[in-house]
């Protein structure tokens, strides 16, 4: 019972930041690992738990945050690459999961911190640069599917398409529910999940989700864009130091 609390708690904290900022699963993903669960039934356990945060869905539709058509247009490739990405968690060796999520992490990190206009400022995109997204969507839904950390890879696309940090954390929960969804079809055959915990975490996220998405709406882009790169330089300082 004392584990289950402890792990409704942090996956709750976690997701009050992690809605807005993705990366939630650059936290989670390592705590679980800490608790005693293979890097794999971790990575699928916070895919379900996951689940839960996308519910903040419909608060930024209230908000008007949503773009729903880029949102949609963008399923199918992100559906393919997930799935594949998935395919190769199953099957891939343990510690070197491990340290390509270390790795892979410490290279998000750069993009935000010279570019100050991205993710504060909404921007028009051409017709090339959106067909050019299109295909970094299936590499983005493949890292998802691979290494977890799904609102990391899509926050860095959905810059690529021009939105501020508020837009790309609304629009985000559309993909949220395709990966998740599509990935569950490999890991709950694979019998990757913990049902305990990863209930538990549905419900933590749920409700850390829907608060999150309050404060973030309130606090603005600037605040959402200077939090992001705080917890993503925590993420890969985790994974790197262990």
């Amino acid at each position: 019972m004392e584990k289950l609390i402890l792990v409704f708690i942090v996956t709750f904290l976690v997701r009050i930041v992690g809605v807005i900022t993705g990366g939630g699963g650059m936290v989670l993903i390592p705590f679980l690992v800490f608790l005693g669960l293979p890097p794999s039934e971790a990575l699928a356990t916070n895919r379900f738990g996951a689940l839960g945060v996308n519910c903040s869905l419909l608060e930024f539709h209230r908000q008007k945050q949503v773009q729903w058509k880029l949102g949609l247009s963008l399923l199918i490739p992100t559906i393919l690459g997930s799935v594949i990405g998935s395919f190769f968690v199953v099957s891939i060796d343990q510690q070197l999961f491990q340290k390509l999520l270390g790795i892979v992490i410490l290279l998000c990190i750069p993009l935000l911190l010279f570019q100050k206009d991205i993710g504060t400022q909404a921007k028009k995109i051409s017709r090339p640069r959106f067909w050019t997204g299109i295909f970094l969507t299936l590499v983005a839904g493949f890292m998802g599917g691979l290494f977890a950390s799904t609102g990391i890879w899509y926050s860095y696309l959905f810059f690529f398409f021009g939105l501020t940090m508020l837009q790309t954390a609304a629009t985000r929960k559309i993909i949220g529910f395709a990966v998740a969804l599509s990935s569950l079809f490999i890991f709950i055959p694979a019998g990757l999940i913990d049902w305990t915990l990863g209930i538990t975490m549905l419900i933590a996220s749920l409700l850390g989700g829907i608060l999150g998405a309050k404060i973030g709406i309130k606090k603005g882009n600037v605040w959402a864009k200077n939090v992001f790169l705080f917890v993503v330089f925590l993420a890969a300082l985790k994974m790197i130091l262990g």
